[in-house]
Parts: C-alpha cells; structure tokens; sequence
C-alpha cells in the first residue's frame, strides 16, 4: 500500500460524507460519519448486531535528535462486529465479538526517532491482521463472566482510564511488559489465544485473571510480526502467560470524585534471554563468548495503577469533566530482562476550556529503566572493546497533547513529545542517539 492511500482514503471518505452531512445524512452531533444508514444501523443494533469503521492516520516530524530529521505518516482501520447473542438467538448472556486491522504507513520511531517506547500507539509493520476473536458468556446477576477466544491482554488487564488519552505506546500496554515479554507479548498487533474469568465481587471490586498463550508469533528469525502475518497462527501449546489483576472502585456515588485503583501481576513460563552472559556463563560482550544467551524461566512482573479524579466544576452536567490524575509501575527482576522498571504518570482536564465540554488536554511523564543485567552490557562493552560509553541506564518521553472532538465522528488530537535518552542510551548503527522532540497530529474517524 501507498505511504498516502490511508489519508487519500479517508480525505476522500470525509469528502463524499461531508456532502451526505449537507444533505441531512449525518449531523454534527452523530457518532458516525455516515450516520445511521437509514436507519439500518439501528435496525442492526435492536437485533443485536453492533458494526463499526474507524480509521486513524497521523503524521509525525522529528525536529531534532534521534534518528534523522523528517516526517512520516502512519494509520490504522480498525473493522469490529459484536453480536448480542441474546437478542439474535436466545442466548441468554452471550456475546461474540470479532476485530480487524490494517496497517498502514511508516512509524515515527523506527523511522524517526529510534526510542523503546513508540512515539505512537499505532505503530506496527504494515499488515491486514485479524486481531479480536471471542465468546464470553456471562451468569445471572453479572456476578460471574468467561471469555474465550483471542485477543491483546491489555484489552482487559494494565489499563489505565486516563492515560489512554495519550499518544505514546508506553500509556496503553506498559513499556516493561512489550520490551521484556517474547515478541512483545500478547498485545497490538498480535493478540493470541486466551481464556479469562472475571469475578463481580461487590459493587466496588473486580477481581480479574487469565491465561493467554506465551508467545504470539511462531518461532523463527527477524519480524514477529510477519511471523503471524494475518494474525490467524492460533498459537496453542505454547508455553504459557498468566495474569491476574484487583481492581477497587471509590467515589462512584452522586457528587463523589470517582478513583479506580488496580493491582495485578503476570507471570510467564517463556524463556527469557539473558542480557549480559552466555550459555558458559562468559559476558556476551566477550570476544571469548559463544554469542548464544543464557535462557531464565520463569518470568514475571507486578504492577500497580491508580486514577483518580481530583477535582470536578460545581455546576457540571458532566460528571466525567474536570481534572484527574493517573499513574502506573511495573517491576520485574533485572538479572535477565531488558528492563526492570517502568513508570509514568500524568494528569488529564476534560473541558479545559469551558465552551470546549468534550475536550481532553493533557500531560504526562514515562520511564522505562534499564535492568543491571543489560548496564552491565554496555560497561562490558567498553571494558572489552576499549570503545564507547556505559549505556544511559532509562529512556523517559514527556507528552503532551490536547484531544479536539471536532464533532461526533471527527477527533482531531496534536500531540508534542521530548524523549531523553532515546534507546536508553544503547547503541544504534555505532552512535548514541541525541534527545528528540517529535510532533505530529492524529485524526479519528469512526464510520
């Protein structure tokens, strides 16, 4: 595909619906470009069919550092059907969803930028995949739900409310975990058989956990990504990734400032590279090395997440505007990984602006450490090689960005970010990166 069919595509997509709009197709307000089909998606909808289109294109520029100086564009169409199996067939509390994707564009980091933690949530290799493939039956009372299928483990577990707002990869699916998990883990692009049950025990605690296959792709060589090309490798017998998550509920009453706060763990039973020596035990930076990584199983993480509102406006109708706070950790044990720490934090306002109520701005901080095993990598390196520098020892990217609900199927979202440190200071093609600034500007259009 064409660096520029996605935003031909879509400049075309809102040109013929635009025109629709004058013709009373599709009001400002419509959560739908092309409205409501004449009344067929409600139609749809009443029978227990729930179809959505929704393309995002960006285009991001490096101003200075990283990689090189330049601009790309990237994008994602994103294609889901649920169904309501109650209302098509009598399935009382069953439900069946299915997703797909594509890939389009270049990505600002690996083009641009060359940081860990992905300038833009969408990056991938360019591909047509599908990604959602699930049942999940529910019991009587809502107490009890189980869902089977495939799909990302932070569709349901790591996530942040406030911190979705955010651009950079590290706010969806936490640096550590995509950086230290086998081929990045089960998480966008690459969702992989699961099973979870979720447990409503009270109105304010949900108790969560799973098992998803331990490596999304099949084994091989360069991209994981091509290795499930389609997204349709249905991976089983693998070794496996347990998560198991708690999250408690505060202020949900009438007036109260709402918090969501949330403890898990994951534990995998792949086996983990070692950063720093080989099978012998003999440092990998060793002319004496066999070059072949010592493996470490099992692994394993926790982490803790909070958001929390802070304060809300006194005469609000909308009880979602006003300011919150978020903040996320993930450790895991830095005698093997890539990473042992990761961080961020950040703050949102909704409705910043008081004639602007469905706007969203806001500004956060990630960090991502480097574990002992991969510093001690580099201080290996130069004590061999007589070259070079200790690597950095973190990467930290601070963003900040502002969410324009244009109308009801139109988000318009500028977003700035500066990456201290890019690669955490490791090597690329022989040079250290300098700090980077990259801007760029994503457009939302759900059909």
């Amino acid at each position: 595909m064409s660096a520029w069919a996605g935003p031909i595509a879509v400049i075309g997509m809102v040109g013929i619906s635009a025109a629709a709009w004058g013709q009373g197709a599709a009001p400002a307000d419509s959560p739908y470009l092309l409205g409501d089909w004449g009344g067929l998606r409600s139609k749809l909808h009443d029978s227990g069919v729930d179809f959505q289109v929704q393309e995002q294109s960006e285009i991001w520029a490096n101003l200075t550092g990283g990689l090189k100086q330049g601009a790309v564009y990237d994008g994602l169409t994103t294609a889901s059907v649920r169904f309501d199996l109650d209302k098509l067939v009598g399935w009382s509390k069953a439900s069946f969803y299915v997703s797909g994707e594509q890939i389009h564009g270049r990505g600002p980091s690996a083009n641009l930028a060359g940081n860990l933690q992905l300038v833009s949530s969408l990056e991938a290799t360019r591909d047509t995949k599908l990604y959602d493939l699930w049942l999940e039956q529910g019991l009587p009372g809502d107490w009890l739900s189980l869902r089977v299928g495939q799909e990302g483990a932070n569709d349901e577990f790591m996530i942040s409310q406030y911190a979705s707002l955010f651009e950079n990869s590290s706010f969806g699916f936490p640096a550590l975990t995509a950086l230290d998990l086998p081929s990045g883990g089960p998480n966008y692009p690459l969702a992989t058989p699961f099973v979870r049950v979720q447990l409503q025990a009270g109105d304010q605690l949900r108790l969560l956990g799973a098992v998803y296959n331990g490596d999304p792709a099949p084994p091989g060589a360069g991209d994981p990504q091509l290795r499930d090309a389609g997204g349709t490798a249905f991976r089983l017998g693998d070794h496996t990734l347990w998560i198991t998550e708690a999250d408690v509920s505060t202020g949900q009453g009438k007036g109260e400032l709402p918090g969501t706060y949330k403890l898990g763990a994951w534990y995998s039973t792949s086996p983990f590279a070692d950063r720093r020596f080989d099978t012998a035990g003999v440092p990998l930076a060793s002319p004496a090395s066999n070059g072949v990584p010592a493996t470490h199983s099992p692994g394993y993480g926790v982490y803790a997440i909070a958001d929390q509102m802070i304060w809300r406006p006194a005469k609000s109708d909308d009880d979602a505007r006003g300011l919150a706070v978020f903040a996320e950790i993930m450790a895991a044990p830095g005698s093997f990984n890539l990473c042992d720490l990761s961080i961020y934090g950040g703050l949102n306002w909704k409705g910043m602006l008081p004639a602007r109520g469905d706007d969203v701005a806001g500004l956060a901080v990630s960090y991502v450490g480097l574990s002992a095993a991969a510093q001690g990598y580099g201080s290996d390196l130069v004590a061999y090689t007589g070259r070079g520098q200790p690597f950095a020892g973190s990467e930290t990217v601070i963003e900040a960005t502002y969410s324009y609900k244009a109308t009801g199927w139109l988000t318009l979202q500028p977003d700035a970010q500066y990456v201290l440190h890019p690669n955490a200071g490791m090597p690329v093609s022989g040079r250290v990166l300098k700090d980077t600034v990259v801007v760029g500007a994503r457009a939302t259009v759900t059909f």
